[in-house]
């Protein structure tokens, strides 16, 4: 079926594109997910909403069409943080699996949700897979590891197949799509957890900040690092917290002069320093833990 009346609107250029409105969002979304269009329409769609970038409108609508397509689970009755990971290493280690290790020290049920490898990158999953920490192949698993006190990586391929699909493009086309902005906003519970959402360009935070309050979220607006979830080891960027109640709280940036233990950032290398720190052999690098008991505090825990 086709998509060309949503091309026509989308499709103009940086000045020249209008924005879908939510139910055209949804409808145009929903096509996509359903493999109802051409390859040759979702390419034109992908580079078209990669140079426009996404509207609040459009984000609510394409989350509308997403919904169905979610395998979501129960948390339990313990509070829940969600780190979404799709960068990983790239300069820097990866610090997800270490954040996500502080937390659930702090008392959380923490969920990482994203992919399971990059050709260039240390992804979060191959962390987990060196800390022989657990990993979702079934939503079904999710309670039997509730008591595992430690944190649990749902894959996005299985959180998402329809998703995951869509991700993939980027091998054909070379650019990241919309489904990338989508994936780091998925709630994959059925309750109102906790979302750390990150950040890379400066018109995100704004349309983040809408589009979380018209969700009635409890969401943290960062900066990343490297694309990542967490503070660097030399700065912890400005946490933005935003209540479901509409309530919101700033916490200023904050920069730190620790050395650095993770001196190589492969898998194995950055899951051997982050059990180290973890057990309390090595102290913890000064912006994660200041970034866990923020996150800790403004949660209610502490």
């Amino acid at each position: 079926m086709s998509i060309s009346s949503f091309l026509k609107v989308i499709g103009r250029g940086s000045k020249g594109a209008g924005n879908l409105d939510r139910s055209q969002a949804k409808e145009v979304f929903a096509k996509i997910l359903a493999s109802r269009v051409s390859d040759l329409e979702l390419g034109a769609f992908c580079i078209a909403m990669r140079i426009k970038g996404e509207s609040v409108s459009e984000l609510m609508g394409f989350m509308d069409a997403l919904e169905p397509h979610l395998n979501l689970i129960n948390p339990g009755s313990r509070p829940c943080i969600v780190l979404p990971s799709y960068n990983g290493a790239r300069k820097q280690a990866n610090l997800t699996p270490l954040l996500a290790g502080m937390l659930s020290r702090q008392g959380f049920t923490v969920l990482i949700q994203g992919v399971e490898k990059d050709q260039t990158r240390i992804t979060s999953h191959e962390i987990f897979k060196a800390l022989d920490w657990p990993t979702l192949t079934h939503p079904h698993e999710f309670n039997s590891l509730l008591n595992s006190n430690t944190p649990i990586f749902y894959p996005l391929s299985i959180l998402s197949p329809a998703l995951q699909k869509l991700l993939d493009v980027r091998e054909k086309i070379g650019l990241r799509n919309t489904g990338h902005v989508l994936a780091k906003l998925i709630n994959p519970t059925n309750q109102d957890p906790w979302q750390v959402s990150n950040y890379t360009h400066p018109e995100y935070p704004e349309k983040l900040r809408e589009y979380f309050q018209l969700q009635s979220a409890n969401a943290i607006l960062m900066r990343g690092s490297e694309g990542e979830p967490t503070a660097s080891l030399q700065r912890l960027p400005e946490m933005h917290f935003l209540f479901s109640n509409q309530e919101e709280k700033t916490i200023p940036e904050e920069r730190f002069a620790d050395s650095n233990p993770f001196i190589e950032i492969d898998a194995q290398s950055t899951a051997l320093i982050t059990k180290k720190i973890l057990s309390g052999e090595i102290a913890c690098p000064g912006s994660i833990l200041k970034q866990a008991n923020t996150i800790a505090k403004m949660a209610g825990l502490i």
